[in-house]
């Protein structure tokens, strides 16, 4: 007897109204009817039999070919005539370090106390920075920021400056990299033009020159562009916050906290360790809130791929609030500005003590004008 057996790594998630196929190791995703999704999860595996009855229930017969060539082109499922058994990937999130990851906001660099945070950062077990020093005169004080790291654990360096006429020779930026492998990022704000050059073989290290200034306030935002499909993002994103989670920040003024952009502070580091304020009440607490739990995100197929933001979310009383800036409507499968949009807020009702509830006859309606029929 064929079988059909799933790749372990490819996982659907259902959304309101379709869902997507994951697959985390060739990173990449297709869209799937829900039925589909959910028969793959439910089963183990597929012979033709069963494969005939699901879609005799759900779609016709006949496309059987259709469904079993685009499972098979997408390499989601693969056919043998051996009896296999195996599990699937674990998706449970583990990690040694604290903090994962920080971010550093400098008003002008102090290299002792910079070489006294790295030494912090070394023992909370971080591995990704991200440094904004608004003003670079010259490559020799860059040059000194990026060795204090070079014996460091620290894996990635991403740093952010405004453009000036330092960063117009690209002879020695190609050595800055060279000279300090950690460092996978430069972005420029303010540049003259938007562009991105690779600094690597692999197109993994690069130079971004962006006409925009550069502000925090700026992120939040949701966009395939961003997506992130891949095993450790989306293990982490079953139980965690992908943006807050094992996240550490201090800002200008030397205050740690979250996020840039947030309000509170546990402590400056003129008077607090790093692992005293991570120890305080309260700074965990945002790294537990994942797309599962959020209003409208609970119900979008790209969940387990969108960076979460909590600072900028449409109800600031509500922790479980939608982010602001997501554009994009999971009920009628349409990005703002597609033909067809409309605001979530149409589909469906709002009240602090229940969240959003969608209106699933107004969204069948609605679909149905937009799509042309009324099938999920």
């Amino acid at each position: 007897m064929e079988n059909f057996y799933t790749h372990p790594s490819c996982f659907g998630i259902t959304g309101h109204s379709r869902s997507i196929i994951q697959d985390l190791n060739r990173c990449k995703y297709v869209f799937a009817p829900i039925w589909l999704t959910t028969a793959l999860e439910e089963n183990v595996y597929l012979t033709i039999g069963k494969l005939r009855s699901i879609l005799k229930k759900n779609d016709d017969e006949s496309n059987i070919e259709d469904y079993l060539r685009f499972l098979i082109e997408n390499e989601i499922i693969y056919q043998t005539n051996k009896m296999l058994h195996f599990q699937k990937i674990p998706l449970n999130f583990e990690t040694p370090s604290v903090i994962t990851n920080s971010i550093l906001v400098f008003k002008d660099v102090d290299l002792k106390k910079l070489s006294n945070l790295v030494n912090e950062f070394e023992d909370l077990g971080c591995k990704h920075i991200q440094m904004y020093i608004p003003v670079i005169g010259d490559f020799t004080i860059l040059g000194k920021v990026l060795s204090l790291f070079k014996k460091s654990i620290i894996q990635q360096i991403e740093l952010i400056s405004n453009y000036n006429s330092v960063f117009s020779d690209m002879d020695k930026i190609a050595k800055l990299f060279s000279k300090h492998p950690r460092l996978f990022k430069l972005y420029l704000a303010d540049s003259l033009e938007d562009k991105k050059v690779y600094m690597d073989l692999f197109q993994i290290k690069d130079v971004v020159f962006c006409t925009e200034k550069f502000d925090f306030i700026q992120c939040g935002g949701a966009h395939p562009l961003r997506f992130q499909n891949n095993l450790p993002f989306f293990t982490e994103s079953q139980a965690h916050n992908t943006c807050l989670n094992r996240k550490l920040c201090i800002d200008a003024e030397g205050n740690i906290k979250n996020c840039p952009v947030m309000e509170r502070s546990f402590g400056n580091i003129k008077g607090t360790t790093l692992q005293e304020a991570i120890e305080k009440p309260g700074f965990k607490e945002l790294w537990f809130i994942h797309k599962d739990q959020i209003d409208v995100c609970k119900d979008c197929e790209f969940r387990h791929m969108c960076t979460d933001c909590r600072c900028f979310i449409k109800d600031p009383e509500n922790i479980y609030s939608q982010p602001a800036k997501c554009t994009y409507n999971p009920y009628i499968c349409k990005w703002e500005g597609q033909d067809g949009y409309i605001p979530v807020e149409e589909c469906g009702n709002y009240a602090r003590e229940t969240g959003f509830v969608p209106d699933h006859e107004k969204i069948k309606e609605l679909n149905k004008q937009i799509w042309g029929d009324d099938d999920e």
